[in-house]
């Protein structure tokens, strides 16, 4: 019968086993070095970002990690897109990117994209200036995309 109170192992062969504990005693200088070993483990986990981290820079990097912040941007340039133009002409094209301050819009077809081009180009980049000073787009881009007036048709 295995009693309750004291602290039993079992073996396959020989069964259940009574387990001396075994105390452990460190002399001052041994616990000095683990204090101090711990210590520098400490310390590295904080210098390698292993330590309690501020909310907001987290949540920035969640943001960049799944490029949340590319679909907002891509929606606000759509909504600032629809209210430099006609609604007409937002139908018939697409933002697709900004980069190095130059917006690519596609366009569904080739008169469209001329007369983008040639009529409407600096009163769009007028219009994205006055309302978002802050995007400083130089230059807007446009490109051909058949299919793009066949899906809106």
């Amino acid at each position: 019968m295995v009693r309750q109170d004291a602290p039993y192992k079992y073996h396959r062969q020989s069964g259940y086993e009574l387990v001396k504990e075994r105390s452990r005693k460190l002399d001052p200088e041994a616990a000095e070095q683990i204090k101090e070993v711990m210590l520098r483990r400490r310390q590295e986990l904080q210098v390698r970002g292993g330590g309690p981290r501020a909310l907001a820079g987290s949540l920035q990097e969640v943001i960049a990690s799944r490029k949340i912040g590319r679909v907002l941007e891509s929606r606000e340039l759509t909504q600032l897109w629809c209210s430099c133009v006609d609604e007409e002409i937002a139908q018939r094209t697409k933002i697709l990117s900004l980069r190095n301050r130059i917006l690519l819009v596609e366009v569904a077809d080739s008169v469209l994209m001329s007369e983008l081009a040639s009529f409407h180009r600096r009163n769009i980049l007028n219009t994205i200036k006055k309302h978002r000073p802050d995007m400083d787009v130089k230059n807007v881009k446009f490109r051909l995309n058949a299919r793009l007036g066949k899906k809106n048709e």
